[in-house]
């Protein structure tokens, strides 16, 4: 079975986490007694505003829980509120709608919130279209530059007109879209009671394309991209002897794209802009005029050593043009018994040829750059992108036909497979098929070489028998799913769980082409209990049980009593165990907790906190070591972090599943991948991404779940080590970088990307 490894800087970190004491019982919280919170609305000159209406909701809930309240005559009112974190919106005639998102509310107390309210300007006008008619059922938004101030809506009446209440003065933009119609975004600053929006239809774009004599090429076909709003249009295409006509598009600047083959299995593409007005059809063309073929281009393809590479497909292509637009060739062709080639209509210019095998996998095997009038008929060298090559055989010894690579389906006849590109260092290949039992095979690799894999014989494996019980010994657990899980992966979330078995109803399962070598038999049920089992190579009957959780109880507060419902709690204990929670109203969270188990409480957060406006900036709180006994439960209360130095960290740009974390003290790399997970598990994880942009933002950006700007706040002042991660093809590179930090400073750093930075791999 898993060991527990406490590792020496581990226990460092440790120090500094909080610890309870052990409870055999916990109470359960009584019903918190509801507090009186009082608000008192005024307009800028301090006088009280009546009728205004004030909803308040819970700072982890969407606004659409709100509970509403409304102002008497001097400006004031009340709620009964329980004790928590809340968020208000206050709102009334002639006034800017304000808000406020962090309102705590502490047992006990007098809560009061005064809040002076901005007079709106007007927005009025009407709507009409290129002929001054009206344009009826025309959706209008003002987007005020004050971030503070909530966007405005409203829509035009059967005459046009239109009435934005609540807006705020100064400069803004004005949206305004109704369907089969062009959509506006006016830049605007109020006061401004008789506005006029021009709205014009939809517009078309007829493209041309020409040829190198500059004649028409009738059918021709084009593609266009959105370059100033692309959120929510939609258009269509149809082609005409002229060209490609496409329809139903709004006004704005359009990038054009055409391709001509200069002969086949050769294509030269080019782009333009064009700006199209509303209610119009524009007019575009795409020219190849002009343009030469510096064919064609001969050569033969050979490896380093001089080896001819024979019967390989071969594409060159030119990149786009330094102006950034779209104007590049590609042709493609074969390679002879000699490793010829010819390229018939290239155009000049340095060019990127690659080659790779005509059937089968699609990777690599070489590649070169030069241009064509660089050499004719002579060789070209193509040098390895970095490959492993090797073939798979079943428990005959025969090739197998059809298996994955790293998850990567293959299909060869004489069963070679080919994975990279690669760089240098180790690699752990998965391999497995239908009816065997899949391998692991480490191997080390070289970047820009060819290495040779011995081959992989794969077997038929083992079967496992087994029956799972609870703890008592007696009761079958049934009908759940018990994983097989390799040890490299045991502490790797995957995308999937594909190995593994079903428990009837009698708590039986089977298990078929289990691989001759230990695994790991892993159940983490949602409803409590874990099962981690280490199988021998030769086990092939077993009787297994249930581990109960311990339990994890308390509250978690802001460190002024103020409750804080809705956070999530998760105990990381490796080997998948992990497990989550979050806080009722009360702020109170019962955590289980994998037994006999060194793990840390972390909470993370969830994407309501990150997308919903208005945006609560949620609270940031530290690592907690815990580890308790089957049945055992703890008391332990939480406070979130409020003052302290804080960490900025920026990289170059957004990289998919770059993380980074925090170890307190002057912390050394770790020395296995084993070990790398577990100091992650005791650090401090980064605060919260808090968006600039808004959910309802007419051109908000496309959502990136990813980032490259990362924040610790809160933190106490010492000496920390910066560790930042970056999955890679399996493996994963990681940098390590010391930070001091003095009180109340924030400091910034903008380390490189691991893998490009000297980076320390780690392949589980």
């Amino acid at each position: 079975m898993l060991r527990a490894m406490r590792w020496s800087w581990v226990g460092l970190v440790a120090v500094m986490l909080a610890c309870a004491g052990t409870r055999p019982e916990l109470e359960t919280p009584g019903p918190a007694n509801e507090v009186t919170w009082v608000f008192r609305v005024v307009d800028p000159e301090g006088q009280p505003v009546s009728g205004a209406r004030v909803n308040v909701w819970r700072a982890d809930l969407s606004p659409s829980y709100a509970q509403p309240g409304t102002t008497d005559a001097q400006g004031t009112g009340s709620l009964l509120l329980k004790p928590g974190w809340y968020g208000t919106e206050v709102q009334a005639r002639g006034f800017v709608t304000a808000f406020r998102e962090d309102i705590r509310i502490a047992p006990e107390s007098k809560p009061r919130l005064e809040l002076a309210l901005a007079r709106s300007a007007p927005l009025a006008g009407r709507v009409v279209d290129a002929e001054g008619k009206p344009v009826p059922g025309v959706r209008l938004r003002f987007a005020s530059s004050n971030a503070a101030a909530p966007f405005v809506q409203a829509v035009s009446g059967e005459e046009g007109q239109f009435n934005l209440e609540g807006a705020a003065a100064g400069e803004g933009l004005l949206y305004s879209d109704k369907e089969g119609w062009s959509w506006q975004r006016l830049k605007v600053v109020t006061p401004q009671p008789q506005l006029t929006v021009v709205m014009g239809r939809l517009s078309s774009l007829l493209v041309r394309v020409v040829d190198p004599q500059g004649r028409l090429i009738p059918n021709s076909h084009s593609s266009i991209t959105y370059l100033d709003r692309p959120v929510g249009i939609r258009h269509q295409s149809e082609q005409t002897p002229e060209g490609t006509v496409h329809q139903m598009l709004p006004a704005q600047r359009y990038r054009v794209s055409a391709t001509y083959a200069a002969a086949p299995r050769c294509w030269w593409r080019r782009a333009v802009d064009a700006d199209v007005l509303p209610g119009q059809q524009a007019e575009v063309t795409v020219s190849f005029e002009g343009a030469t073929s510096a064919g064609p281009w001969t050569g033969r393809a050979v490896t380093p050593d001089g080896r001819p590479l024979a019967n390989m497909k071969l594409r060159a292509t030119a990149p786009p043009s330094a102006e950034g637009r779209e104007a590049e060739d590609a042709c493609e062709g074969t390679t002879g018994p000699d490793g010829h080639f010819e390229l018939p209509h290239p155009q000049a210019g340095l060019h990127q040829l690659r080659v790779w095998h005509s059937a089968g996998s699609h990777v690599r095997v070489g590649e070169a750059q030069l241009a064509p009038s660089d050499l004719k008929d002579g060789p070209v060298v193509f040098r390895s992108p970095g490959t492993l090559v090797g073939r798979v055989t079943g428990p005959d010894g025969k090739p197998m036909a059809y298996f994955d690579v790293d998850w990567q389906s293959q299909s060869d006849r004489e069963g070679r497979f080919i994975r990279g590109p690669i760089v240098s260092r180790t690699y752990s290949l998965r391999v497995d098929a239908a009816y065997v039992a899949p391998a692991r095979v480490r191997v080390e690799a070289r970047a820009h070489e060819e290495r040779e894999v011995p081959d992989i014989q794969l077997d038929s494996g083992h079967s496992v028998l087994g029956r799972l019980l609870e703890n008592d010994g007696v009761t079958p657990v049934s009908k759940v799913w018990i994983e097989l899980v390799d040890p490299a992966d045991v502490d790797i979330k995957l995308w999937n769980s594909r190995f593994g078995a079903h428990t009837d109803e009698a708590g039986r399962f089977r298990l078929d082409h289990v691989p001759r070598r230990p695994q790991y038999l892993r159940l983490n049920r949602h409803e409590g209990g874990t099962l981690l089992y280490e199988l021998g190579a030769r086990e092939s009957r077993l009787d297994l049980r249930m581990k109960p959780d311990g339990a994890l109880e308390g509250f978690v507060t802001d460190g002024a009593r103020v409750p804080l419902a809705g956070v999530m709690l998760e105990a990381r204990c490796g080997a998948g165990l992990d497990t989550r929670t979050k806080t009722d109203e009360a702020g109170h969270y019962v955590l289980r907790v994998p037994a006999d188990r060194d793990c840390f409480v972390h909470f993370p957060v969830e994407l309501r906190w990150l997308y919903a406006w208005p945006r609560p900036t949620p609270p940031v709180f530290s690592p907690q070591s815990v580890s308790l006994s089957p049945r055992e439960r703890e008391r332990r209360d939480f406070v979130s972090r409020s003052s302290g130095a804080g960490l900025q960290v920026h990289f170059p740009e957004v990289r998919e599943h770059l993380e980074t974390f925090l170890v307190p003290g002057d912390t050394r790399m770790p020395q296995t991948f084993t070990e790398l997970k577990a100091l992650q598990r005791s650090a401090f994880i980064s605060d919260p991404v808090v968006r600039a942009w808004r959910t309802d933002d007419p051109d908000m950006p496309d959502a990136r779940y990813w980032q490259k700007d990362f924040s610790f706040s809160h933190l106490p002042d010492k000496r920390y080590t910066l560790f930042a991660i970056e999955p890679q093809d399996g493996a994963f590179a990681v940098l390590r970088v010391p930070v001091d930090l003095k009180p109340g400073e924030t400091k910034s750093l903008q380390p490189g990307f691991p893998s490009d930075s000297g980076g320390t791999w780690f392949v589980p």
